[in-house]
C-alpha cells in the first residue's frame, strides 16, 4: 500500500506551467510583440502536449503545422528558449530543463 501512495500519478507534471509561462515572458518582454505571442503560443501548446516527465515528441514541422506559425519563426522562438535554458533539444525531442 505504502508504495502505491509514493508513486507520481501517470498525468502529474513534475513543472509548473505558470512558473514557466511567467519566465518565458518575461524572456520574451525584449523580442517584438509577435515573437513574444508566439513565444507563448509555443509553450502553450508545450504544456498541452507534453509528457508529464515535460518531454515533446514533436517534429519542427508537426509543431509549425499545430499553431499555424512559420518554421523560421519558431526556430526562434526555439532557440531563444534554449538559450534561457528554458527546454533543450535533442534527436526529435523537445525537452523541458529541471526546475
Amino acid at each position: 500500500m505504502k508504495v502505491m501512495e509514493n508513486r507520481v500519478s501517470r498525468n502529474t507534471k513534475i513543472f509548473s506551467e505558470e512558473k514557466i509561462l511567467n519566465e518565458c515572458r518575461e524572456y520574451f518582454s525584449s523580442e517584438t510583440e509577435k515573437t513574444a505571442e508566439i513565444g507563448e503560443r509555443f509553450m502553450q501548446y508545450f504544456m498541452k502536449n507534453a509528457s508529464p516527465e515535460g518531454v515533446l515528441f514533436k517534429t519542427i514541422k508537426e509543431i509549425t503545422t499545430d499553431i499555424n506559425i512559420s518554421h523560421q519563426t519558431l526556430t526562434k522562438v526555439l532557440k531563444t528558449l534554449e538559450s534561457k535554458e528554458i527546454i533543450y533539444r535533442r534527436n526529435g525531442i523537445i525537452g523541458l530543463w529541471k526546475e
